[in-house]
């Protein structure tokens, strides 16, 4: 499944639709920054809620808690020790494990095969940065098959969020 964040620069407000390859919305997402927390939801077109981030540590390194609509914790994304121009996390959400690399304009997420060993060459999530468009612009692939896509969403959220370290 393709989605397109597409966060434009000077906006009041920071509701941005979260949209298919073909420009339709398919969620909503929010970001609240409060003090050295930053919080990030994903809702459906409804304006249900579907999943929400919160960071719980964000100075040196991140570590953000995912929670589903009723506010049970499902997962966590938890930032590793990085180079200049590269970040590292681990996504932890329901039984599965995935490893994130996170360059300056591009992000995987590896999961692990049947036979229990990183599959490197299928990622269940990728995200792109398009440098020539005006809005904040990220493109990411989900693998429904292997991962959820509002996870996928969230995962290139938190991308976002470390990339630029403040709110939109």
């Amino acid at each position: 499944m393709e989605l397109v964040i597409r966060q434009k620069y000077f906006t009041i407000g920071n509701r941005f639709a979260i949209e298919n390859g073909n420009g339709a919305p398919v969620f909503y997402a929010s970001e609240k920054l409060f003090k050295w927390r930053a919080n990030m939801d994903i809702f459906d077109l409804s304006g249900a809620l579907l999943a929400h981030m919160e960071a719980k540590f964000m100075h040196f390194f991140s570590y953000f808690e995912i929670s589903d609509a009723t506010g049970r914790v499902v997962g966590a994304l938890d930032e590793k020790f990085h180079m200049p121009f590269m970040r590292r996390a681990k996504l932890t959400y329901e039984d599965n494990v995935c490893k994130i690399k996170a360059g300056p304009i591009h992000m995987k997420t590896f999961a692990k095969d049947e036979s229990g060993k990183w599959d490197k060459k299928h990622p269940v999530c990728t995200s792109t940065k398009k440098l020539s468009h005006v809005a904040d612009t990220y493109v990411v692939e989900v693998d429904e098959r292997r991962i959820d896509p509002i996870i996928g969403a969230m995962v290139a959220l938190w991308y976002d969020k470390i990339k630029h370290n403040s709110s939109h």
